[in-house]
């Protein structure tokens, strides 16, 4: 699988720092320093300094350093190497031909801009801003906007949108329409368990949001990125409001269970279609109690039942809309019964 490298490119002052440690705080990318690796060569500690050395590699080495030094970089870290590598930065179009040639490598070129005032501004060695600046290797850098993937003019934009809008291109939100969220929601009976079989689904999925207490938007959305599985249990009885206050979108919603619990003979027949209209579940998931509880509880399989429970099942899934997909046959009951694999 190819490593994802972010190279960024930009002038003095135009935020490429910042955009990386943006990536690396947020993504959990390791973030590469093109000075420490001209340092490793060399070059000395001014600024003015590691220009000539960045000049004087690519002659020497066809502009190869920079991606020698990346995949350095991915050997030392080995197993455990992030699969975003953010390189802070080009300077030079044979430093983006040495990356994008190298095997295994996804190399994504962000340029930033910025103009020279801003530039000077934000530039932290002002005292060199000029002398550096004037730089055959600084100027050569303003060549490879043409070059790259992604141009952001900094100067009209904030650093969290400019993290944002390089977070998109490069998918790190995940796909819009994939439906990673299965939603617990609690039918007629504000009483119904929903416990047992909170417990019977969460080993399937990376993330558990519960009324109590749940994951940060920025998890979420980590989540999705990954294409992770998300179950949320809803704390009333409508799955609209439930994704609304999780900050979750319609469109990522896979499943709705509907939760409910019946006796048979007083069952609220208008209450489940009601709920069902509601909410529209794609799964039911029923508790037996009374009567239908007393001569089904020792049932392990759907086919163990007894006909006046399974016709009952019949006809609540004719309401609702929905199959019965999980049953617990008393509110005692430590097992549910499964009719498909979730």
């Amino acid at each position: 699988m190819a490593v994802t490298v972010v190279v960024v490119s930009g002038p003095i002052g135009a935020g490429k720092t910042t955009l990386a440690q943006g990536l690396a705080r947020r993504f959990g990318a390791l973030h590469l320093h093109s000075r420490d690796l001209l340092l490793k060569h060399g070059g000395e500690g001014s600024r003015c300094s590691r220009q000539d050395r960045s000049l004087t590699l690519d002659r020497e080495t066809g502009g190869r350093w920079l991606a020698d030094g990346v995949l350095a970089a991915l050997r030392d870290h080995g197993l455990d190497a992030p699969g975003l590598f953010i390189v802070d930065a080009a300077s030079s179009e044979a430093q983006l031909d040495g990356l994008r040639g190298s095997p295994g490598l996804r190399v994504v070129h962000v340029h930033l801009e910025a103009p020279e005032p801003e530039q000077a501004l934000r530039d932290a060695e002002q005292d060199s801003f000029e002398a550096a600046w004037a730089h055959p290797a600084e100027r050569a850098v303003y060549a490879l906007a043409s070059l790259s993937d992604l141009v952001v003019d900094t100067a009209r934009t904030s650093p969290d949108a400019v993290l944002v809008r390089v977070a998109s291109r490069l998918g790190l939100y995940g796909r819009a329409g994939e439906r990673l969220v299965d939603l617990i929601v609690p039918g007629l009976h504000d009483g119904v368990d929903m416990r047992p079989l909170t417990a019977q689904l969460a080993p399937h999925y990376a993330i558990l949001l519960q009324p109590s207490a749940g994951p940060s938007r920025e998890e979420l959305e980590d989540a999705f990125g990954r294409g992770h599985r998300v179950l949320v249990v809803s704390a009333g009885p409508s799955a609209s409001g439930c994704i609304q206050a999780a900050g979750i979108a319609p469109g990522r919603v896979r499943r709705v269970v509907l939760a409910c619990r019946s006796e048979g003979r007083a069952f609220d027949w208008v209450g489940l279609r009601e709920a069902a209209s509601l909410n529209g579940p794609t799964d039911l998931a029923l508790t037996l109690a009374g009567d239908l509880a007393a001569t089904n509880w020792a049932a392990r399989r759907f086919d163990q039942l007894t006909d006046a429970a399974r016709h009952h099942l019949e006809e609540l899934e004719r309401v609702a809309g929905a199959p019965v997909s999980f049953l617990a046959p008393s509110p005692e009951a430590r097992h549910l019964i499964e009719r498909r694999p979730w």
